[in-house]
Formats: structure tokens, C-alpha cells, sequence
């Protein structure tokens, strides 16, 4: 009990030192350069959802990396830099538990970074409402504005079509044409045929039509406001333009919206309508596109995330909010591994080692592209040494994937740039069953060797 209720005077003095050094003040200065000065520097599209777009996932994003770096270096100073300035001697003298020291820095870590990060929000939120309002914009186009991108909006994919046994009977007839290396991985080959059945699933040739089907978890209400998303992926044969005609129904009735679309194949388009009445109390809504082009021509949509319906969810400020939590979340998991380093290490090596697992996570992207490849085959010249390096490397980037997992998070900015809703039960998920047992997991880790070095006595 003596433990828990030193964690409060620890918090405080550690908050009081970070102010006195003016590391959130130098912070909060940069961040207002960041936030005022950067978006005047970027060039958009020319269009009031570019500028949008860049200065949230830009402007946050570049003061969210800052925040990161703050985060870093105070983490791993507040015991590493009390450690070489001898402050931390005489602290420990007093009974004061080394857990208890370790909960209380991490704390004051925490508020400075997620104080700092709401700030940034705020100032965020503000001037984005100032750039709609200030905008030459009609009516129409603001709405337009409002209802896709400074909104929440809640998605719902399409059916995800199981392909793995069609992919094994092409990838069978493939092997028997000799059409692939003695020797290749077999997963790497299967995945290689799924991608393309569906690339081809997502295509549609002059004259030729693709269908999704969405399963929706309730029931459409009469009147309910309803958007598709879909985006394009080019399109083959230097196609500029993409006649088609866009089907949206439910089963057992006719097409309730027909639109005819003749737009360059390439980046995001909506297309909002209302539920009518013979598309009430359905669960399911059919989607059809009929490529109108010239023969020779196809049209490809994107198949992660091509085509998305869109449910109206809520606001963009508590949208941003929870983004925010999200971001804070990372931060302190950010600040559980500063402090647990910087209770082992010197200051530069602690910083240096968390660097390097904050890179890692940055970059989890290119090592799960690297596992999901597979091992490369094997050649003739390769010796067996430099074989077992190769598959020694494959399995470290497998056990870098694995301890990196629980911080995969689908980008909160990203997401709130383009108005799709985070919702309060995704926060109860991500907290309660990642974050949270990440951070104790870090914690006791730390706590653990920490009470183990040897500082030294008081003289």
C-alpha cells in the first residue's frame, strides 16, 4: 500500500522536472510551427478535400512523430538522466519501492505526451472548421464535404470470397504446364494465384459486369442515408475514361438506383442515395458495375478496400477524439519501453535501443511483406551455410512479426481523413486486450531488472 501511494509524489516531482527543463514548452512551440507553418507549404490537389486530407494526415501526423520523438528522449532520461545525475541515489535511500518509481515516471510520461497530443487535436479540429467556413464553397459542395470526409462514417466490406481451392487447382495446372522453377514454396506460389483470381474478381472487360454483395448486421431503415465508396486501380490498354453503369439493389427486387458514370478510372468516387422503400428491412444490398467502354478496355477496382458502403456513425470531433486515444495508446506503450530501457541502460543506449523498436514498428509493414513472401527457393550455387543464414533470417522477421502484432493499429489519422468511424468498442478492444497487457507486460519486465541493478548506496 506504502508503494502505491508514492507513486503520486514520484509523478509529481518527475512532471515538475520535465517542466523546469521546458521539454514540453521547446515541444509545444514546435508543435505550433508545425501545425500553423507546415500546411501552408504542402500542395494539394487544388480542392477543398485534398487540403482537408493533407492537413490531417500531414500536419497530425508530422506533430504525432514529434510527439513520439519527446516521448523517446523524456521516457528514457527519467531514470537513465536522474541515474548519471546522481538525483536518483538519494531518492532511493527513502522508502520508496523501485516499481513504485517506475509507475510514477512512466505516468508523468504519459500526461505530458497525451496533454501535448489533445492540444494538437484541438488546434486541428478548430482550424479545419475555419478552413469549411472560410471556403468558397456552395452549399451542395459543403455538404458534400460534411457528409464524407468531416463526418464518421461507419463501413461495411464486402463478402471476402474464398479462393484458396480455386488457387490450388490453377496453381496444380500451372506446375504441370512447367510453367513454374523446380523448388518454388509452395505457399509463396498459392498466394501468388490467389492475388491473381482476385485481381480478375475486381475487373471488369468492355461489356462485362462485376457484382459485390454486402451482409449487413442490421436491417436497412427506410429513408437511411447510405454512401458507396469505390476506388479504382487503373485501368489496362491507357484508358482515360470509363463509361459504366452502377446497379445497387437488394435481393429479390429490381434495381432500386441505376447510375450511369462516365469518369477517368483512378482515386476515390461516392455515390450517396437513400433507402427506399423496397429496400427497407433487407440485410443484404447487391452492387453491380457494367464496364460501357470500348472494346479492348478493362477497368480494375482496388481489392483491399475497393468498394465500401458507408452508414452514417456519428461526428468528426469525437471521431478525432478517440483517433487521439489511439495515438496516445501507442505513446504509451512508446514511453513503458523508454523507461524500461532507461532503467537498464545509459541514456544514449536506451534511447538508441528504443529507436530502434520504434523503427521496426514502423516499418512491421515491409517485415510482414518479407514473411508473407515466404522463403525464396533455393538455387544450385546456394551452400548450405548460406542457406541456414537465410532461413535463420526468415524466422527472426517471423518472431519480429509475432512481438510486434499487438501494436498494429489500422492508422487512426488515415482513417479520420477520410471519415471513417473508430468506434468506442474498437477503444474498449485495443485497450483492454493490447495495450494494456503490453504495458504491464513492459512494466514488469522493467521493474524486474531494474530492481535487480546495482545503484549504489548513499554515502
Amino acid at each position: 500500500m506504502r508503494s502505491i501511494s508514492s507513486i503520486f509524489p514520484i509523478y509529481k516531482l518527475t512532471l515538475r522536472s520535465i517542466l523546469r527543463e521546458r521539454v514540453a514548452l521547446s515541444m509545444l512551440a514546435l508543435l505550433a510551427l508545425v501545425l500553423i507553418l507546415l500546411p501552408a507549404s504542402l500542395e494539394t490537389d487544388g480542392t477543398i478535400q485534398g487540403a482537408l486530407r493533407m492537413h490531417i494526415r500531414y500536419s497530425l501526423g508530422f506533430s504525432t512523430f514529434l510527439l513520439a520523438a519527446m516521448t523517446l528522449w523524456v521516457s528514457c532520461a527519467s531514470i537513465a538522466g536522474d541515474l548519471s545525475s546522481k538525483r536518483l541515489h538519494m531518492l532511493l535511500t527513502k522508502p520508496v519501492t523501485r516499481g513504485a518509481l517506475w509507475w510514477g515516471k512512466w505516468l508523468a510520461v504519459v500526461t505530458l505526451s497525451t496533454g501535448l497530443s489533445l492540444i494538437c487535436g484541438l488546434v486541428t479540429y478548430f482550424r479545419i472548421q475555419h478552413m469549411i467556413n472560410t471556403a468558397d464553397l456552395s452549399t451542395e459542395a459543403k455538404g458534400k464535404v460534411m457528409s464524407q470526409q468531416v463526418t464518421a462514417r461507419r463501413p461495411v466490406d464486402p463478402q471476402w470470397e474464398d479462393l484458396g481451392p480455386e488457387a490450388k487447382a490453377l496453381a496444380a495446372q500451372q506446375i504441370a504446364a512447367g510453367a513454374v522453377p523446380e523448388g518454388y514454396p509452395e505457399e509463396a506460389l498459392l498466394a501468388q494465384m490467389e492475388s491473381f483470381l482476385r485481381v480478375s474478381r475486381n475487373a471488369a472487360s468492355a461489356g462485362e459486369q462485376v457484382s459485390w454483395t454486402f451482409d449487413l448486421k442490421k436491417p436497412l431503415v427506410l429513408g437511411e442515408q447510405l454512401q458507396l465508396a469505390y476506388t479504382y486501380d487503373g485501368s489496362a490498354m491507357g484508358v482515360s475514361k470509363s463509361p459504366g453503369t452502377w446497379r445497387i439493389s437488394t435481393p429479390g427486387a429490381s434495381p432500386s438506383l441505376v447510375v450511369h458514370v462516365d469518369e477517368t478510372p483512378y482515386a476515390e468516387k461516392v455515390i450517396s442515395f437513400e433507402v427506399t422503400a423496397d429496400m427497407a428491412d433487407a440485410k443484404q444490398v447487391l452492387v453491380s458495375f457494367e464496364n460501357r467502354g470500348e472494346e479492348g478496355g478493362r477497368v480494375f477496382f482496388k481489392t483491399e478496400r475497393g468498394l465500401r458502403l458507408f452508414f452514417e456513425a456519428g461526428g468528426f470531433g469525437l471521431n478525432l477524439f478517440r483517433a487521439l486515444l489511439l495515438i496516445s495508446g501507442l505513446l504509451a506503450i512508446l514511453a513503458a519501453i523508454g523507461v524500461s530501457t532507461g532503467s537498464v541502460f545509459s541514456l544514449p543506449v536506451a534511447c538508441y535501443v528504443t529507436a530502434v523498436i520504434l523503427l521496426l514498428q514502423a516499418f512491421s509493414g515491409t517485415v510482414k511483406d518479407v514473411v508473407d513472401a515466404g522463403i525464396p527457393p533455393s538455387s544450385e550455387e546456394q551452400t548450405n551455410i548460406a542457406r541456414a543464414v537465410e532461413v535463420f533470417q526468415f524466422k527472426v522477421y517471423e518472431g519480429v512479426l509475432v512481438v510486434l502484432q499487438p501494436l498494429q493499429v489500422e492508422s487512426p489519422l488515415g482513417r479520420v481523413a477520410q471519415g471513417v468511424f473508430i468506434s468506442p468498442a474498437e477503444l474498449g478492444r485495443v485497450f483492454g486486450l493490447r495495450f494494456t497487457p503490453v504495458i504491464l507486460l513492459i512494466s514488469g519486465l522493467g521493474i524486474f531488472i531494474f530492481s535487480r541493478r546495482e545503484i549504489g548506496e548513499a554515502a
